[in-house]
């Protein structure tokens, strides 16, 4: 018998089960056949293959006529079960080809998922009231490896130092640029364009080491022979804004961070200027479904909204 169950699950057919059930209903192959669209004798030699599988007699064939025998009554049910289940298979994961039903797991930097996301995120839920977008944060290299191994749909982080995967494609979205942040205090004993030098004089606020941004900066001092030592290095670009506000220091940040920033410091360019670039990294071999299209088209349009719009950075100094 478990060799008989092997046979069928290897040489059984749904064709085979529909023109047994059709040929039950109409008692009829030609009448089966007419149905299906397909001869006559290609009905018959479907039946008499599913006779063969199964080793009994399905039907009896009195003139053109198909009587079922008691072991084809028995089969009617299983089988009307089976080809129910089947039609069920398409239109029970149907949903998921669309935004409405989605469930989209980001990954990104702290600075990011708070200055960027919630505008494309709110948008994409507005247009889409059934989707969950679920948004973890992290350093590059886990959020990279977490898409890389299936944890994450998509990765919202900056190209510099990425390490190269045949598995992953990188989807640049928009360069940022940093700027200098200082307290109003030091409005006038700091030039229009910040050079490392100038940063290095006062008490200067960096991020935390270890992380993506404060490598990015650390090689911008290093590449103008400036090796600066920090007062405070902080893990939240928050913290560093709040500081800088409060007159403890100055600082440079993603100009990201400082978009539509009312927190009482100033902002100047950079000399050099310094970016990093913002980028889209996914499974080469991923098929997105309609809302993770949904949600990297809203992404797209934040992006290039955020392009449009850019703050000058240079503050305007009052003459008072």
């Amino acid at each position: 018998m478990a060799r008989l169950g092997t046979d069928l699950r290897q040489t059984l057919t749904l064709r085979q089960l529909r023109i047994f059930l059709l040929a039950v209903q109409t008692s009829s192959a030609s009448a089966a056949a007419r149905q299906l669209g397909i001869s006559q004798p290609a009905v018959s030699q479907h039946i008499q293959e599913l006779e063969k599988v199964l080793r009994v007699r399905l039907f009896e064939r009195v003139g053109i006529r198909l009587l079922p025998t008691a072991a084809a009554v028995a089969l009617v049910d299983p089988v009307r079960r089976t080809l129910a289940g089947i039609d069920m298979i398409e239109p029970s994961v149907a949903i998921y080809r669309e935004a409405e039903a989605s469930y989209v797991r980001i990954g990104t930097g702290a600075t990011a998922c708070i200055h960027f996301l919630p505008q494309p995120i709110a948008r994409t839920r507005e247009r889409n009231p059934g989707i969950q977008i679920l948004v973890v944060t992290g350093n590059v290299n886990e959020l990279v490896k977490a898409v890389e191994d299936g944890g994450l749909d998509l990765a919202l982080v900056t190209s510099e130092r990425l390490r190269p995967s045949a598995a992953l494609e990188v989807e640049p979205l928009f360069p940022e640029d940093f700027i200098g942040i200082l307290p109003p205090s030091l409005a006038y004993q700091m030039p229009a364009e910040l050079c490392a030098a100038d940063l290095a004089r006062p008490p200067l606020i960096l991020f935390e080491p270890g992380g993506r941004t404060r490598d990015i900066t650390d090689d911008w001092f290093a590449a103008q022979n400036i090796k600066p030592i920090p007062t405070m290095e902080l893990g939240s670009v928050e913290a560093i804004k709040t500081m800088v506000g409060a007159g403890l220091g100055v600082s440079l940040i993603p100009e990201l961070a400082a978009s539509g920033s009312s927190d009482g410091f100033l902002r100047r360019p950079l000399m050099p200027p310094l970016q990093r670039h913002l980028c889209l990294v996914m499974r080469g071999d991923k098929v997105p479904d309609g809302g993770l299209r949904a949600f990297i088209t809203e992404l797209k349009l934040s992006a290039q909204a955020f392009m449009a719009h850019k703050e000058p950075a240079l503050s305007p100094i009052s003459a008072d």
